[in-house]
């Protein structure tokens, strides 16, 4: 590129375009066919305050860990598993269309934990774990930037 074409198009680029937003829509995805489903759970982003708090108090304790070891610590996987399945708890601000053998969960933080912490739905954690991890899932703008 020229820097004419350089200049025009850093000034066709307005980053107030884009924006962060606290939260998003997933839709949970058949895992035989990988087609969409009706089931949608409403995840917060990484700059909702939810997850925010739960990143900063996750440093705090690595950052306290390593200033009285000198090393870091690797942590327990069963302590490691419960703690992604805090998270995934607190990071589910909702769902709809959550349905087990006939009959419709409402939402709530003991059925988020009780579906989460299911072996034989291990899939749908594995897909929500992934979904929050989708940072651009969690940016909304303008189509023509």
């Amino acid at each position: 590129m020229t820097d004419d074409t350089t200049a025009a198009a850093s000034a066709a680029f307005d980053l107030a375009s884009f924006e962060d937003v606290p939260s998003t829509d997933y839709v949970l995805k058949n895992p035989a066919t990988g087609a969409p489903t009706a089931v949608v759970f409403s995840l917060a982003g990484p700059e909702h305050p939810t997850r925010k708090r739960a990143a900063m108090a996750r440093a705090r304790r690595m950052r306290a860990a390593l200033m009285k070891t000198g090393k870091v610590q690797l942590g327990d996987p069963e302590e490691d598993e419960a703690d992604e399945t805090d998270q995934l708890v607190s990071f589910t601000l909702g769902w709809k269309g959550v349905v087990i053998g006939g009959k419709e969960v409402p939402f709530s933080a003991a059925a988020a934990r009780d579906l989460y912490g299911d072996p034989k739905r291990r899939w749908v954690r594995d897909q929500v774990k992934a979904a929050l991890e989708e940072r651009d899932a969690f940016i909304r703008g303008s189509a023509g930037n």
